[in-house]
This record gives structure tokens, sequence and C-alpha cells, in this order.
């Protein structure tokens, strides 16, 4: 009971149950409308429509040169001055606008995209035109991109509740659209129409929430930000590149070795399987300004330990129900009957999901003592690892041989982000219990030569 109250005490956790009754619950209704989608679209598409949104989203991660993780550190840091923190809002959205139009501009007229696709289509099993859902594929990666910057927007900023408005507009403006076109429209390429709608409202969505960062802004280009945010942010960058390798590769392979169909079901699991990281990322919202903002290394340790216990032991609990509340939604015909194969390989995903929110979760120690290259070095060790375990593994066993091998990969990564973690926080809490033995030893020295 006291260990209770101490949890309910502690402000994180009551930013985040307060974020979680609404915010996942608006980005949890998203889950109510997957049956839609499976009845307005066909498995093959289903899955088409998967893999690309998967491939538009780290894309995403790759070239929003890394400011998830350097806009919190810099706000926190120009929080106090008003005109450095609307300098350097300026000069990081001036940076990001300007680098995301040269790359599309690049890829547009180099044609270099064809060239990845190609390998996909070299497959048997995997068939689709490109050329069709080209133009809409760099949409949703735009649209990706700022809606992720203004997420971390406001978290810096704690504006909660702007999040939780974000999140409910978005909700019905591009599911409604999609849900509505994808009804009216018969015969017709549900893949391209879905990402057609989808990404255009979100889109739109973010140039109008926009305004509120422009607003804050001083209209100031400073380099010394840009050198800040390159040096937080391009190791991040980095890492997302060699992270596709593990998060895009699974599903790269499943389409290579078992075709659209699978896919489809491969997707829709790997949807229900996001649950528990949703959970983690509310949770993480709340939780990372108030850990960058932590001075006391003692305290911070202690909250580290306590909160991964907690977040770990919460996820394994979502993860059952959702693991047993598909069943029942397969039982009762909310799921088709075609995508019953996903009882088999979810559990497995939904482990793996754990474990990529503990690796976010120890990926906040590396921003704070600002050792982002570190994740670099681990990251290069198990895309490594997870190609080679992706290709046996894929051929031996398929769908499920896949998602063992991404668990796997995972479960390695997130132990040793802990064990890194835990280090770098003992060896800074060694290095100021050295440093204060020394300072009170040069006063002593001063008062006896004083008398």
């Amino acid at each position: 009971m006291h260990k209770l109250k101490e949890l309910l005490d502690n402000s994180a956790i009551r930013k985040c149950i307060s974020l979680l009754s609404t915010d996942v619950l608006v980005r949890g209704a998203n889950f109510l409308l997957i049956p839609v989608f499976l009845h307005l679209m066909t498995k093959n598409d289903f899955g088409v429509y998967g893999y690309l949104s998967n491939f538009a989203m780290s894309c995403s991660l790759i070239l929003n040169l890394g400011y998830h993780v350097a806009l919190p550190k810099l706000y926190v840091q120009t929080s106090e001055d008003k005109q450095s923190n609307s300098s350097m809002l300026f000069t990081l959205t001036t940076l990001l606008f300007s680098f995301v139009c040269s790359v599309f501009l690049l890829f547009y007229l180099t044609d270099l995209d064809f060239k990845f696709f190609n390998i996909v289509n070299k497959g048997e099993n995997a068939q689709f035109d490109y050329t069709t859902y080209r133009p809409y594929l760099f949409v949703a990666t735009a649209s990706m991109i700022f809606s992720n910057f203004l997420t971390y927007y406001f978290i810096s900023s704690k504006k909660i509740k702007n999040i939780q408005f974000f999140n409910l507009i978005r909700l019905f403006l591009c599911n409604g659209t999609a849900i509505l076109v994808l009804y009216l429209s018969k015969d017709t390429d549900t893949v391209m129409l879905r990402l057609c709608c989808t990404y255009l409202s979100e889109l739109l969505l973010c140039i109008l929430f926009f305004g509120g960062v422009i607003r804050q802004m001083r209209a100031v280009f400073c380099s010394n930000y840009v050198a800040k945010a390159l040096k937080i942010g391009l190791p991040i960058c980095s890492v997302a590149l060699i992270n596709t390798f593990i998060n895009f590769g699974d599903k790269q392979f499943v389409m290579m070795y078992c075709g659209n169909e699978t896919m489809g079901a491969y997707n829709l699991a790997t949807i229900l399987a996001t649950i528990p990281l949703i959970v983690f990322q509310s949770f993480n919202f709340v939780w990372l300004p108030d850990f960058l903002a932590e001075k006391d290394l003692a305290t911070l340790n202690r909250k580290t330990n306590r909160n991964a216990k907690l977040v770990f032991l919460v996820l394994l609990g979502v993860s059952l129900v959702v693991w047993i509340g598909t069943y029942f939604l397969l039982l009762l015909g909310v799921f088709p009957q075609n995508y019953k194969e996903i009882i088999s390989f979810l559990p497995i995903l939904l482990l793996s999901q754990i474990f990529a929110s503990m690796i976010l979760y120890y990926f906040n120690s590396f921003t704070y003592f600002e050792k982002t290259y570190i994740p670099m070095i681990v990251s290069i060790a198990s895309a490594a690892l997870s190609y080679v375990l992706y290709s046996v593994l894929g051929k031996a066993f398929g769908v499920m041989g896949i998602a063992t091998a991404l668990t796997a990969v995972n479960l390695l990564v997130a132990t040793s982000y802990m064990l890194l973690s835990k280090r770098y926080i003992k060896r800074a809490e060694g290095k100021i219990a050295y440093t204060m033995p020394c300072k009170e030893e040069e006063g002593d020295s001063q008062m006896i030569q004083k008398q």
C-alpha cells in the first residue's frame, strides 16, 4: 500500500495517468478502426499498404535529423531565455525543411528509390507497381517527419493538451477521409487511395498546427544551434539508418520470402503489437523532460531503476490482454478468418515491442550524457546480426522465424542499453564523489594558510 501511494505521488506517473486517459484512448481509437480497413481492403492490398507505410516511417526517422532527441535537449537549455529559445526554434525548423526538400528533389531526379524497390519485386511472391504509389510515398514521409517534429515540440514545451488535441483531430480527419473514400470507391486501387487520403490530410493538419510554432519563433538563424543540433542528431540519423535493417528488415524479408498475402497478416500483427509501445510512449512523453532536467544523479539512478521495473510489468500485462483480445476478435468474426494465422506469431511480436520500448527507455540516458554515438556502435553490430538471422530463419521457418529473429535482436539491444546506461550513471556519480573531497581539502588548506 505504501509503495502504491509512493508511485501515485510520483509526478511523472501522475502526468502519465492523465495523458493515458486521453492520449492513449484517442490513439487507441485507431485500433477500433482496424476491422473497418480489413473489410474495405483485400488481404493483398492491406499487406502492400503496410509495407509501404512502414517504409515511409523508416525514411522519416532517417531524414528528421534526429530532432526527436536534439529538440528536447536544446529546448531545456534555452527555455529560460525567450529570445534564444525563439531563435533555436527558427533555426531548427528552417534547417529541417531545407534538408527534407533537398533530399526529396535528389531522389526524384535520380530515381534512387526505384533501385531499392526493384530488389523487392525480384522476389517470386511479392509484386506491386511502385510507380503508382511513388508520389504518395513522398507525401507520407513528409507528413511523418513534420508530425514527429510537432509532437516533440509539444513534449519539450510540456504542452500535453496540444498533443491530445492534435491526435484527436488526426484520428477523425485522416481515418475518416480514408474510410469515406474507400467506401464510396469501387474496383479501385485501395492502397493508393488510403495512402493519398491519410497522409495528405495529415500533412494539411501539420501545416495548420505549425502556425503555433511559427508564432514562437524569432527570425534569427544561429549557426551555433545548427552545430549543436547536428552534433546530437546526426548520430541518431545514423542509428536510424542502421536500425532500418532491424525494424524494417523484417517486413522486407516477409515480402521477399512470404509474399503480399502473408505480409497482410504480418502487418495486422505488427499494428496490434504496437499497443504496448504506444502505452510506453505516453509515459515517455512526460518522463523525458523531467529526466533531462534532473541534476541529482543519485535521484536519477533511483527513479530510472524503479520506473524500468514498473514499465516492463505494465507492458507485459498490456501484451497479454492484446493477445487474448485478438483471439476473441477472430472467434467473433470481427477480424476476418483469413487472418487467424496471426495468433501463432503475435505473442512473439508483442514481446519484441516490449524490448523495443525498453530500448527507447534506456536511450534517454545517452541523450542525458550526450553520448548519442554509443547507440550507433551497438546498432551496427545488431543490424549485421539481424540481416543474418532474418535471412537464415526466414528461409527455414518463414514468418515465425523472422518474428523470432526480431525479438532476439531487440532483447540483445535492450540489454546492452541497460548495462551501458547504468555504467554511465555510476561513472558520473564516481566523478562527483571524487571531486568533492578534493574541494574540501583545498578549502581546509586555505583556512590553514590564513591561520
